[in-house]
């Protein structure tokens, strides 16, 4: 990569970073009354739908190899890493990978939450 799509990846990762920060303000007060993680929930839910098309429309080569990078790593990286998984499953699903799909979910949701307790648990005994 060149350094000029390292830096837009960079500045990428920062605009995704503060978007998903700012959806986590902004929705804090439903957070707070219900319980419920609505903030977690829709960036990632809207960070799948935007890597789906950006990667639809890379794919197509109605977006140039520099935005694909800038947008779909950086902002939406930064912004959530669940559209990755979304879409690398999505990508399994559409080779005909069923068995792969399934122990790539399963895997990433069950090693996912156990190395997140095993943190948690280690941070209590430091």
């Amino acid at each position: 990569m060149t350094p000029a799509l390292w830096f837009s990846l960079m500045l990428g990762g920062a605009l995704g970073a503060a978007c998903r920060q700012g959806a986590v303000l902004a929705l804090a007060p439903l957070v707070a009354r219900t319980g419920f993680p609505y903030a977690v929930l829709i960036v990632n839910v809207l960070g799948s739908f935007l890597l789906g098309l950006t990667l639809a429309l890379a794919g197509r080569g109605m977006v140039s190899e520099a935005v694909r990078v800038a947008f779909g790593t950086g902002v939406l990286g930064a912004f959530t890493t669940f559209s990755t998984f979304s879409t690398e499953l999505d990508a399994l699903l559409l080779r005909g990978q069923a068995v792969s799909a399934v122990l790539y979910a399963l895997g990433s949701v069950g090693l996912g939450l156990t190395a997140a307790v095993a943190g948690r648990v280690l941070g209590t005994k430091l």
